[in-house]
């Protein structure tokens, strides 16, 4: 059997919450298909399958993540992702640390041994907030894009190790493992 796992930095649920509100501000139609805030995280690596067998060695050597600091990181403003010209992800992007990016770096060179490829577009931190089936129109689009904002700034003193199980109402995830970082107080 195989699962498909990806590692994320995990969002305190306040900066979801800010983050959120700021969004139905903007757009106040709740109907559409937003990404739940459970499910919003930063993604350092996506794995894809690999085979169950292999997660508990996974599991047991990603502890060096508990090497690195507490992150400080900041949602500055959203943007899209288009597919043929058409809006396919809706994200909010942010402002992060050095650090961070050696981290992904950290994690792409890590799981080359499993044969999975390094990612071969540069590290471009975002939370997703809206997988777009139908194009939204250029005003929902433009009202995103040109919003100006206060920074939401906020600490991430975790990263998980995450299952990820397609399913017909849309993606499950289960935390395999949480690795907690640093306080920003240590040397």
């Amino acid at each position: 059997m195989k699962s498909r796992i990806f590692v994320a930095l995990n969002i305190p649920d306040d900066a979801k919450q800010k983050l959120f509100s700021m969004i139905f501000q903007l757009h106040p139609d709740k109907t559409l298909k937003w990404e739940t805030k459970e499910k919003i995280h930063l993604t350092l690596k996506f794995v894809g399958d690999v085979e169950d067998e292999l997660i508990p060695q996974i599991k047991n050597d990603l502890i060096f993540l508990e090497e690195y600091k507490t992150q400080l990181l900041q949602i500055t403003g959203f943007g899209f992702f288009f597919s043929y010209k058409e809006p396919r992800i809706l994200w909010a992007g942010l402002k992060y640390s050095e650090e961070l990016k050696s981290i992904a770096e950290r994690l792409e060179d890590y799981f080359i041994k499993f044969g999975v490829e390094k990612e071969n577009r540069p590290f471009k931190p975002h939370l997703t907030l809206m997988r777009i089936k139908n194009n939204p129109g250029e005003s929902f689009i433009n009202k995103f894009k040109n919003s100006k904002f206060e920074p939401i700034s906020f600490q991430s003193n975790s990263i998980s190790l995450i299952k990820s199980e397609l399913k017909p109402s849309g993606s499950v995830y289960t935390e395999i493992k949480k690795y907690k970082l640093r306080p920003l107080e240590e040397k």
